[in-house]
């Protein structure tokens, strides 16, 4: 077994050292590793691939001006800022990375607003706890921005969620920084599609300067994915021609299927209605992916969103079937009780006895008669409609007592003229052959008779299936 060669760094501030285990590595990246440091249990160093100058000027300014994180005085920590630069022995001019919280006890948000993850991880995190998570994310994200700082990449892997709805921002040395100094920006490079505001759509980030404003798209989808069990807000049934676009063409396009304005698409077949949330949490949606749409600075910000979601939070009430359902005041009635009824039992927050017993399921997609309780619209059509309406079921009654009396007297009109065709068929040629009148005349109008009949079609049975 070879010798564990450590790692010897040196720490910016006040010149100590530090070691690290390079086969202790706590997570890896394209760009760097996380390690543990024994010295210090409460900090990890995050150790770049290829060092270079650009960086530790960037990590420099970030350290030197860091925001106020709205969690410190709760002994949490929502945004996980560099604290220290480290160097290695042989090269004094490159920051090798730097020093950062600890962070535990957390998972991605994807696990908490994705219906299936949920209930695998954290059951009982119900839709409360789902709101209570949107308001620090905007807790931690407006005190980014009042400090000067824009995220550029927002998505769902770079924000974790504790059991307690606390949130942490990760990997902020991606973030845009600009100097206080001389006014330097540091850009963010990268970007998720899914999350980028449609003026972006298709630009290459690394010549770009973001603002505030294109942040607060990627906000605006993350809380919809938190408030709408994971949906994304530009998922739709396609109603055009050919393969539905990419996300990419849908956000540049505007076509978001909850709005006012008519787009080719219907909302998710498997997603809540959007009525099920508070109607100033649906003016800020429509806001933002409407008239954000021609006017990016017309988004809410994040604010103007942790104050709606403190009017929704407060807005929720209990459900007195499940205590763990959770929904807004303005319902007539619990809409996860119908969402679970829909899926067949499925609950999407499982009571406390379900999860006891280990009756928790996943979220299973709607099935095929279900789907056929909603319209299908032209592909050439495009829809007037915010969402899918559901048909009126026919309602079949039982028909009155003399519809079925006229039915049973035409039967035995029927029988007789039968009886009638049949005297005409058998007495009639034999009374023929003795050229009787009587004989031919019974024939004839037996024949006539029994034409009739065949063509009327009269049938022996009572013909309402319900008799």
């Amino acid at each position: 077994m070879g010798v564990i060669q450590l790692m010897l760094l040196r720490r910016h501030s006040d010149g100590n050292y530090i070691t690290l285990n390079p086969n202790c590595s706590l997570g890896a990246g394209g760009e760097a590793h996380i390690f543990a440091i024994p010295q210090y249990p409460g900090l990890v160093a995050k150790i770049y691939h290829n060092p270079t100058i650009e960086r530790t000027k960037k990590l420099s300014v970030m350290i030197a001006n860091p925001p106020d994180d709205p969690m410190a005085s709760f002994g949490h920590v929502s945004i996980a800022w560099p604290l220290d630069l480290l160097y290695s022995t042989n090269n004094g001019n490159h920051a090798t990375g730097f020093i950062m919280p600890l962070v535990k006890d957390m998972r991605p948000i994807f696990d908490f607003y994705n219906p299936r993850s949920r209930r695998r991880h954290c059951p009982l995190f119900n839709y409360l706890y789902l709101h209570r998570s949107a308001r620090n994310l905007c807790a931690g994200m407006n005190a980014l921005h009042e400090g000067g700082y824009v995220i550029g990449d927002v998505n769902e892997s770079n924000i974790l969620v504790s059991r307690t709805a606390l949130v942490t921002l990760i990997d902020t040395d991606s973030f845009q920084v600009t100097s206080h100094d001389n006014g330097e920006i540091f850009r963010c490079t990268v970007g998720k599609p899914e999350f980028t505001p449609p003026e972006l759509q298709g630009k290459t980030f690394a010549n770009v300067n973001r603002e505030t404003y294109h942040d607060l798209f990627g906000l605006a989808v993350l809380i919809f994915q938190l408030l709408m069990e994971g949906t994304h807000p530009y998922t739709g049934v396609y109603q055009g021609r050919g393969e539905p676009p990419s996300y990419e063409e849908r956000i540049l396009s505007g076509h978001f299927p909850y709005g006012s304005k008519l787009v080719p698409y219907h909302p998710s077949l498997n997603a809540p209605p959007f009525e099920i949330l508070s109607p100033v949490i649906r003016s800020l949606f429509l806001k933002c992916f409407e008239d954000g749409k021609n006017n990016p600075r017309s988004r809410p910000d994040a604010r103007m969103w942790q104050n709606a979601l403190i009017e929704s939070e407060e807005s929720l009430i209990k459900c007195p079937v499940n205590d763990q359902h959770f929904y807004s005041r303005h319902l007539p009635e619990c809409p996860w009780c119908q969402r679970k009824k829909r899926f067949n039992g499925l609950d999407p927050f499982p009571s406390k006895k379900d999860i006891q017993e280990g009756r928790i399921l996943t979220v299973k997609k709607a099935s095929k008669a279900q789907k056929r309780r909603y319209f299908v619209t032209s592909a050439n059509t495009p829809l007037p409609i915010r969402r899918i309406p559901i048909r009126t079921p026919i309602k079949v009654s039982k028909p009155s007592t003399m519809t079925v009396r006229l039915a049973q007297t035409r039967n035995n009109w029927a029988l007789l003229a039968l009886g009638f065709a049949l005297i005409g068929f058998i007495i009639g040629p034999i009374l023929n052959l003795w050229s009787n009148p009587i004989g031919l005349i019974l024939g004839i109008v037996g024949r006539f008779i029994d034409l009739v009949t065949l063509f009327d079609k009269i049938p022996l049975k009572s013909p309402c299936p319900l008799c």
